[in-house]
């Protein structure tokens, strides 16, 4: 299995086409990624797909994203933005018992906290992405910190995307933007049920003014 960018244009029998697989068989092997239930989702220009076949590009060890071989985007194209290429090679990461993830303590150590690693953990994870891939985040392991970090765009790949808290006691939830459908936002974020994940949330749980955050 190989992965590949999806382009400007794309669309999954596009997709399906240009590597000689069935739709049936790109939705096979993409469930929980461009789809949820049966129900196709939004493709973001960026986005890693897995596909079969040869993909011709960039080895993993040029550009870091994956293990496997991608297709490089064009230099008139978009691409990932850097921080979600560094937050989709953590997907996995998860909270250890016993003991502590020294991963999680790294997105920690980056808002200046020293766990343990069930500390919550969703904004040092953001904050650990930014400035790895060279930008600044809002330096807060606090949700609410974040809510005037940046400035307010549109919703797009790889933007970070604030919720209202999801349970009673917690703070908010923070993460990447992945993909949306109409009534969700698909988040790559840290401390998603203890772990690194790509998960719908509802859009009904965004903060009320300016959820989408830009770096610059």
């Amino acid at each position: 299995m190989n992965q590949y960018i999806v382009q400007t244009g794309d669309y999954p029998i596009k997709i399906a086409k240009k590597f000689g697989m069935t739709l049936a068989e790109f939705q096979s092997m993409n469930l929980g990624l461009v789809t949820f239930d049966g129900k196709w989702q939004v493709l973001f220009p960026g986005q890693l797909v897995n596909v079969k076949g040869v993909v011709t590009g960039v080895p993993a060890s040029s550009g870091g994203l994956t293990s496997a071989p991608v297709v490089a985007a064009p230099a008139s194209g978009p691409v990932p933005p850097p921080w979600m290429q560094l937050a989709i090679m953590e997907l996995g990461v998860h909270e250890w018992n016993p003991g502590d993830n020294p991963r999680i303590l790294e997105y920690l150590a980056s808002v200046g906290l020293s766990g343990p690693d069930e500390t919550s953990w969703c904004a040092s994870f953001v904050n650990w992405c930014l400035r790895k891939s060279g930008f600044q985040g809002a330096n807060s392991g606090m949700v609410s910190d974040w809510f005037g970090w940046g400035r307010s765009i549109a919703p797009t790949y790889g933007a970070v995307v604030i919720f209202q808290p999801l349970a009673v006691g917690a703070s908010g939830h923070i993460g990447f933007v992945h993909a949306l459908d109409q009534k969700n936002v698909w988040t790559l974020s840290g401390n998603s049920q203890n772990q690194v994940r790509i998960a719908a949330y509802p859009k009904s749980k965004l903060i009320h003014t300016a959820p989408f955050r830009w770096p610059y």
